[in-house]
């Protein structure tokens, strides 16, 4: 049995039909200009036109602080986040035992759900030392968009899946989490680091944190959209 949602996980209905192929995990860049109240968050006008169907939703967008109706209203929504699990899924097909054990963090921040990550700009390692590395222009700037999950960053769970169905997927499997934001909400970091023999790159990065409670975690078939299991849970 599927679930069909709606955008944002304000609502969901099940059925007996495979999911709509209009489910959409909310995009968390957008989510953070609407946090912030800061347009420049939305990123470049180059990104999709999913975002701005997100935005849309507000009368305001994020062209100005949210009123506080508003902001509670923003606040007390789900949200529903896609984390791609490319590995950490293993399927045995004698008894049809689907075990997930999906790592969702890495290994610069490893207590925390890794949403969204930029890099833009070149590495100067093994290409230049230190002292070159601005004026031949290794510099980069690292945006990143993280869950604060008291460090439980592991999919876990078990579950039993036709083989059609594991076929179906054709591996393409993703987590999702259903997620209600919770005080501060949003916090931004911002990190200078000048280059060093190790890394002869001048790197600034912006780490910006989703504060939440994970209420469902969800595997997914992203080929279709399918929700094939809601009883996955988070861990150590």
């Amino acid at each position: 049995m599927a679930l069909v949602l709606g955008i944002g996980g304000t609502s969901f209905a099940r059925a007996e039909q495979k999911a709509s192929p209009a489910f959409q995990s909310d995009d968390p860049v957008a989510v953070r200009a609407m946090l912030s109240g800061k347009p420049e968050d939305a990123a470049p006008r180059t990104l999709s036109s999913r975002i701005h169907e997100l935005l849309a939703r507000f009368p305001h967008g994020v062209s100005a602080a949210p009123s506080a109706s508003e902001a509670q209203a923003l606040r007390a929504r789900n949200y529903i986040f896609v984390v791609d699990a490319p590995i950490g899924i293993l399927y045995q097909a004698k008894t049809r035992l689907l075990k997930v054990d999906v790592p969702l963090a890495d290994d610069d921040r490893p207590g925390y759900i890794v949403l969204n990550k930029t890099v833009k700009g070149m590495s100067g390692r093994r290409l230049v030392i230190a002292p070159d590395a601005k004026a031949k222009g290794f510099v980069q700037n690292i945006d990143r968009i993280d869950l604060d999950v008291n460090g439980r960053t592991i999919a876990h769970g078990r579950l039993r899946l036709s083989q059609s169905a594991f076929d179906a997927a054709n591996g393409d499997f993703a987590i999702a989490l259903l997620c209600r934001l919770t005080p501060p909400y949003l916090t931004d970091e911002h990190e200078h680091r000048e280059p060093t023999d190790d890394e002869p790159t001048d790197i600034t990065t912006r780490t910006s944190t989703l504060h939440v409670d994970v209420q469902e975690v969800w595997l997914i078939d992203r080929s279709d959209h399918t929700v094939l299991s809601t009883r996955l849970r988070l861990t150590r």
